[in-house]
């Protein structure tokens, strides 16, 4: 079972990885530096077999918070969806796998099996967020919520950005000429860019750029409020300094729409400046990444029941390995090796440890009596989503059963529907709420 010490390794591993993996390319391009292409080889080789022990570690855990027999995940069964899920991994590390052997043994790698990748990739990710975006918003329309509203605003641009990305990178390797991928220096890769797809695809990184700046913000200003308890141990300005970091470190990088403001720098020193730039802002969404992970992170410690903490823990490492990975990839340079291919292998992997951690949180929350009791006397902000989401879930789910007696009952008696209104239901179940978690803790203790 995961615990807070292996997520916290496994969190920087993936930042560590998705940083150099996607940025190794413009770096050798402003640099200069060349390595030996066997360096380059051993190197990709390493962040795939660590993506692959990850993976499986990952999901091993993951299936573990919700076993075969529980309940459906948006349309589908539990069961169904595990096996959508490992099906996709497969196919993914397969397709991988074929690339690397491709490349020890011709010396060269298939143009369509990177796009099949992206495609695979992306989709994939696209998908199971939109999922958990649904899930969110029928949390949300059950009870109001600024830290699920926030999510699901967040996950929803989410979804946008990582279709805008696979148009972006196919538009760039659907005109590329030749379909079999051979060594050159890196830098080649980018001075050969189609200078027509760059033409076309400059409105949609544009459309990327606005749609994950949008989703960075929501998403920080939900982190902000979940540890805005933090402002006691460190005092109000020092908390939101520290939290404003990351947000200013993302956001300078967009100063270039403004005018940019270190061109003459460039100008005077194009290699030293260009590269240390690309050095300094190349980690800005895994920094994001780090501290959307850590309110999560920080959550799990404050929760007494090994499912729900484990189910944090896990959506801790999605939410740093899907953010980490969110970004127009170094795969549109088809290198050699395939750099950014094992970034965007991480997408569909944050998605999924988020749903299910996610969706494993309200379901243990929404079942256990005094799991919410206990949250209820917690003045914790941290714990904020996980009350709104399990209260939202044990609401849905009794709303079920409900509807489910009352079509049992109607069928077998001639009862009034006006008796088992939908409007009545929910006015009783929310007098039940409100009994519940509106008492003072000696009410129920003696109950």
């Amino acid at each position: 079972m995961i615990s807070r010490m292996t997520s916290l390794v496994f969190i920087l591993i993936i930042t560590v990885i998705t940083v150099v993996d996607s940025g190794l390319v413009d770096f050798s391009s402003y640099s200069g530096f060349v390595a030996p292409i066997s360096m380059y080889t051993i190197f990709f080789l390493i962040i795939f077999v660590a993506y692959v022990v990850i993976s499986s570690m990952l999901l091993n855990s993951c299936f573990k918070i919700i076993p075969s027999y529980e309940v459906k995940i948006t349309f589908i069964g539990v069961r169904y969806f595990r096996g959508t899920v490992v099906a996709t991994q497969f196919l993914i590390i397969g397709i991988m796998l074929i690339i690397a052997l491709q490349m020890l043994l011709l010396n060269e790698y298939s143009l369509v099996l990177l796009r099949v990748e992206t495609y695979l990739t992306h989709i994939s990710a696209a998908v199971l967020i939109s999922f958990l975006t649904f899930l969110l918003l029928g949390w949300l329309i059950t009870k109001r919520s600024y830290a699920i509203m926030l999510y699901s605003i967040s996950f929803l641009l989410v979804a946008f950005s990582i279709m805008v990305a696979l148009i972006y990178l196919e538009v760039y390797l659907s005109n590329v000429p030749r379909t079999e991928i051979r060594w050159y220096p890196l830098i080649s890769y980018i001075t050969n860019l189609n200078p027509t797809s760059a033409f076309v695809t400059e409105p949609l990184s544009n459309v990327f750029d606005i749609l994950t700046l949008a989703s960075f913000l929501a998403m920080w200003i939900a982190t902000a409020a979940l540890l805005k308890e933090y402002q006691r141990r460190f005092g109000k300005f020092r908390f939101f300094f520290l939290m404003s970091l990351p947000l200013i470190y993302y956001i300078y990088p967009f100063q270039s729409y403004f005018g940019d403001v270190i061109f003459s720098t460039i100008q005077s020193s194009p290699v030293l400046i260009s590269t240390f730039y690309i050095l300094i802002f190349s980690a800005t969404r895994q920094v994001g990444a780090l501290l959307f992970s850590l309110a999560l992170w920080t959550a799990s410690s404050l929760v007494f029941e090994t499912r729900v903490r484990q189910s944090l823990l896990i959506s801790a490492v999605g939410m740093s390995a899907l953010f980490s990975s969110v970004e127009l990839s170094a795969v549109k340079y088809h290198t050699y090796p395939p750099f950014g291919l094992v970034t965007e292998a991480f997408l569909p992997l944050g998605a999924c440890l988020l749903s299910i951690g996610i969706y494993a949180s309200a379901r243990k929350v929404s079942q256990d009596a005094l799991l919410r009791r206990e949250f209820y006397k917690s003045a914790s902000s941290q714990l904020a989503l996980l009350k709104a989401i399990g209260v939202s879930q044990m609401e849905r789910e009794f709303q079920d059963r409900i509807k489910s007696v009352k079509d049992y009952v109607s069928t077998v008696e001639n009862v009034q529907e006006e008796s088992l209104s939908e409007e009545n239901v929910k006015e009783i179940l929310r007098e039940v709420l409100s009994e519940l978690y509106s008492s003072e803790p000696e009410k129920d203790q003696q109950q």
